[in-house]
């Protein structure tokens, strides 16, 4: 397995619960692994500012999701008849899987006011997590808002 890092270094902080998005990491990079299979294969980690995306609320409320971080694999891709439900409870396209997974980094992303989502085809599985920017007053290492 090759790992390819590609880290903006001038991001700025956002504002996570550091033990929940180590599990939404170790999700992700697990199952690009997995994907990959016995042949092994490249995973690259990638860090971006992008001011175009903006996540619209059930209230009409709005915020800017400008950090992004992508995983990519050259795997196998998702399979066709389940890449629209993939954060679904108990979705997996792996034999004897839980379907837990990505459920459970959806769940940690959105009770971080950000977004995850999922482009996969053969060759080519890239699921991008989208966050605010901590509030300039916020301090270094602090608990994430919940949402309400």
């Amino acid at each position: 397995m090759r790992l390819i890092e590609e880290y903006d270094p001038s991001l700025p902080a956002t504002w996570v619960d550091p033990d929940q998005f180590m599990q939404v990491f170790l999700n992700l990079l697990k199952n690009a692994a997995e994907a990959a299979g016995e042949k092994g294969g490249t995973i690259r980690i990638r860090t971006f500012y992008d001011h175009g995306l903006r996540l619209r609320r059930p209230d009409g409320t709005g915020t800017g999701l400008p950090l992004q971080v992508e995983i990519i694999d050259d795997g196998p891709g998702l399979p066709a008849e389940i890449a629209g439900q993939v954060f679904e409870p108990f979705v997996s396209g792996r034999e004897n899987g839980t379907g837990l997974g990505l459920a459970l980094v959806s769940k940690i992303i959105s009770d971080h006011d950000g977004w995850v989502s999922v482009e996969s085809r053969p060759g080519k599985t890239k699921f991008r997590i989208s966050l605010p920017v901590a509030p300039p007053d916020a301090p270094p290492r602090c608990a994430p808002r919940r949402a309400q």
